[in-house]
């Protein structure tokens, strides 16, 4: 198993039509290539923007093949990986695609993190400046995100 974490800038914040449409191609893609994992949404409204952070997992080839495929989408820029590499076992089992709408609260337990989205996180996120973005992610795993 293989798992690939990555942050991106939304191109415009997304309306909920938009997240709905993201999630029912997402959850499509990955249930047909065997790819689990969650996507975090955040917007940031002093800032007019909004934010991707997502966890893919599977066999490499697919999530490889699955992240070329979102770092073409036109509906986000700024594409960073914070982490990826083989795992163990699938942390998100039963997902083709969970989903979290956050705010900083969500974040703030996880250093660096509460600020997603900022000219200092993306500073941060590019020259690879983060840790315990699995962690974060994992933090997620619960009743309260919407599920496929």
């Amino acid at each position: 198993m293989y798992h690939l974490i990555y942050v991106s800038q939304a191109d415009r914040p997304m309306s909920e039509q938009d997240l709905a449409d993201i999630l029912t191609k997402s959850r499509d893609h990955n249930r047909r290539d065997g790819i689990t994992g969650l996507l975090i949404y955040k917007v940031t409204p002093a800032a007019g923007r909004a934010n991707f952070m997502q966890l893919l997992e599977g066999e490499k080839d697919q999530v490889l093949t699955a992240y070329a495929r979102i770092t073409a989408d036109a509906r986000h820029h700024t594409k960073v990986v914070l982490e990826e590499g083989e795992i163990a076992g699938r942390n998100f089992p039963d997902w083709s695609m969970g989903f979290r709408n956050i705010d900083e609260a969500d974040l703030a337990k996880f250093e660096g993190y509460s600020d997603l989205g900022s000219e200092d996180f993306w500073t941060k996120a590019r020259s690879g400046h983060f840790d315990d973005a699995l962690n974060l992610m994992l933090s997620f795993y619960d009743d309260s995100a919407e599920q496929d």
